[in-house]
């Protein structure tokens, strides 16, 4: 993801997220959307979404991305990883031949979104 589409990425998600959720692992509030993502990692198929973003928030990944079907990626503060991290393991499903869960998902200063390849 470009700088350009990062910049656009927080100008648009913010005003979309809705329903906050309960406080998970963190003390971070978070917020989705009602999009669903279909989402197929890299490698495993069974790799869960939040295994994905905890090795983006692992290596220091702000504004990094992980792409095969869909593309996920990481935007924000890392302190918030463990909240983000939480409330994706709250929504994610595993479908058929995909995972599935909101598209952006925002806890505290960091948001994590999944956009089509």
């Amino acid at each position: 993801m470009q700088l350009s589409q990062l910049a656009a990425f927080i100008a648009l998600a913010a005003p979309t997220l809705a329903s906050p959720l309960q406080d998970k692992a963190a003390n971070a509030q978070c917020y989705e959307n009602r999009d669903t993502a279909w989402w197929r990692p890299p490698g495993s198929l069974r790799t869960p979404p939040t295994v994905t973003i905890q090795d983006i928030c692992s290596r220091g990944g702000v504004g990094g991305c992980e792409a095969n079907y869909g593309r996920l990626c990481v935007l924000g503060d890392l302190n918030d990883c463990p909240s983000l991290i939480a409330a994706i393991g709250y929504y994610q499903r595993f479908t058929g031949d995909r995972w599935e869960f909101p598209s952006v998902v925002q806890c505290g200063n960091i948001a994590v979104s999944v956009a089509s390849t």
